[in-house]
């Protein structure tokens, strides 16, 4: 008997198996948590005598780094090369501290590289544990292999139907073009992760700046198929109300009025195509100084750029 199940689809969610539904497109790039002074850190990593970078905790204390040399399974796996490279990576990015405890860096790799893995592959029975066996190092480093106990993959599950409910500003034919699944193909925890930004996206072109979508899953056991129910929150379409702009020379000033026109619908994605082009030329922090004051009653949104300001976005 099929049985109701929420996929746990960012990373948060992967580790923490809870529900997970995609944050406002706009308001997570617009809102900037650190642009205070003092969470800047000026501070430049440490070195040893031959220039390599070294960990350093608040205290100058130098502390080695996890390199992880290769993993290595107890039994075939379906997994190829290229994504045990990859699991590799992850695990050299964390920048584990190789002389603390090894649990909560292998538990973290397990969880974000090896399960992770599999659940792109629609293995989301899979049962897998991992240690990590020190193979020696220097003053900098100290290089592990990592054994997985592959205990069982369980049946690989394909995409069944997709749904869409809630929404109504969009045609459906629309957001089924963004999908980056089809029935019948392998159910990959990333790709339903891919389509939600680019539905979140979407929305977001045309106006649906608090645009949020929880997937819902159904899952037929004995067909090993997943349907997937997207559950959309549209919230509120915004027009362009007033724009102000400070601190910008003339000519690039002229370019981002061009984008952003009173009573046009919002569009987000031409306002951070401009951003991410003109990075280097524009004063520091970029779009987080982009502030939208919303009025939802209205459906009118005013955008002001001000680079002397924190960023900040708010409904009246």
């Amino acid at each position: 008997m099929a049985r109701r199940a929420i996929l746990a689809l960012g990373l948060l969610a992967l580790i923490c198996g809870v529900s997970w539904s995609a944050p406002s497109w706009a308001q997570s790039s617009l809102v900037n948590q650190s642009c205070s002074s003092t969470s800047v850190s000026s501070e430049k990593p440490q070195t040893n005598a031959e220039g390599k970078e070294q960990n350093s905790d608040g205290n100058g204390i130098i502390h080695r780094k996890v390199i992880v040399d290769r993993v290595e399974f107890d039994r075939p796996v379906h997994l190829s090369d290229s994504d045990v490279e990859q699991i590799i990576r992850t695990a050299n990015e964390m920048g584990a501290d190789a002389d603390a405890d090894s649990r909560p860096w292998v538990d973290a790799l397990t969880e974000i590289g090896l399960r992770s893995a599999w659940q792109d592959q629609g293995y989301f029975k899979i049962l897998v544990t991992a240690y990590a066996r020190p193979i020696g190092g220097d003053s900098d480093y100290e290089r592990f292999v990592v054994g997985v106990h592959v205990e069982n993959e369980g049946p690989q599950f394909h995409l069944g139907d997709i749904r869409f409910t809630g929404g109504k500003g969009l045609p459906e034919a629309e957001l089924r073009q963004v999908i980056r699944m089809r029935e019948g193909e392998i159910f990959s925890v990333a790709k339903v992760r891919a389509s939600i930004e680019a539905l979140t996206k979407l929305y977001g072109s045309h106006g649906y700046i608090d645009f949020t979508v929880s997937p819902d899953t159904e899952v037929d056991e004995h067909l090993q198929r997943i349907s997937l129910e997207m559950r959309l929150d549209e919230q509120k379409q915004f027009r362009v109300g007033s724009s102000e702009i400070r601190g910008l020379e003339p000519s690039l000033e002229a370019r981002l009025r061009s984008i952003i026109v009173p009573g046009e619908i919002v569009n987000m994605e031409p306002i951070f195509a401009f951003f991410r082009e003109n990075e280097s030329v524009l004063p520091p922090r970029g779009i987080d100084n982009l502030k939208i004051l919303r009025n939802v009653r209205t459906g009118i949104a005013d955008l002001t750029f001000d680079p002397r300001s924190c960023p900040s976005l708010e409904a009246n």
